[in-house]
């Protein structure tokens, strides 16, 4: 091979090991399986990455990923208007709903306060959560972010910032383990912590 291909390969490696969870070997093994496939096949991927990146935004009221000014949950009537999950990012939401035991409506931070790494919280969605908590008339809001150190002080950040207005904060029961990411939490286990979840 030459280093000219070298060089293609090595780039493909680099930009594939920025994905979350995936390593030096993964990132290896994904580019050969990639560059395996017929022209067909690696294009439909490459053509799918940019339409959802040209297609794909945030919701104008709750900042998970839509295609359409309002995301699928916002647009649906039929949920329980009264209350709003507090959630990290959409991925989460997609957990929750695979769950089928939460019917109201989200919000999406887009991050945790993290000031090691520079993260305040003014570089995530709070005051957006704010205003919709002062003018949408909820009555309970669902802290459900990941049980480790920063999502901790998000959460403790949120109730000070919630407490002036007359509205139940809950939180996830602890059947989810410390440490571990909603996302990858089993559908009935979060279940669980949905049905037993308590005040804040």
């Amino acid at each position: 091979m030459s280093n000219e291909h070298n060089d293609y390969v090595r780039d493909l490696v680099f930009s594939l090991k920025k994905l979350p969870g995936i390593g030096e070997r993964s990132a290896r093994r994904l580019a050969f399986h990639i560059l395996s496939q017929n022209d067909a096949a690696a294009f439909n991927l490459a053509n799918s990455i940019v339409n959802a990146k040209k297609n794909v935004n945030l919701c104008k009221v709750c900042f998970n990923l839509a295609s359409e000014e309002l995301c699928p949950v916002c647009s649906n009537n039929s949920r329980n208007e009264k209350m709003l999950c507090i959630v990290e990012n959409p991925e989460i939401i997609y957990v929750f709903e695979k769950s089928g035991n939460y019917n109201g409506y989200y919000h999406v931070l887009h991050g945790l306060i993290n000031p090691l790494e520079g993260v305040g919280p003014a570089d995530i969605k709070l005051k957006e959560l704010v205003d919709r908590v002062a003018g949408e008339g909820f009555e309970e809001i669902v802290i459900a972010l990941n049980p480790n150190s920063n999502g901790e002080a998000t959460s403790f950040y949120i109730q000070k910032l919630l407490a002036p207005y007359n509205v139940n904060i809950t939180a996830l029961a602890r059947g989810i383990p410390i440490g571990s990411d909603l996302e990858y939490v089993d559908k009935d286990t979060l279940a669980e912590a949905i049905s037993g979840r308590k005040k804040f």
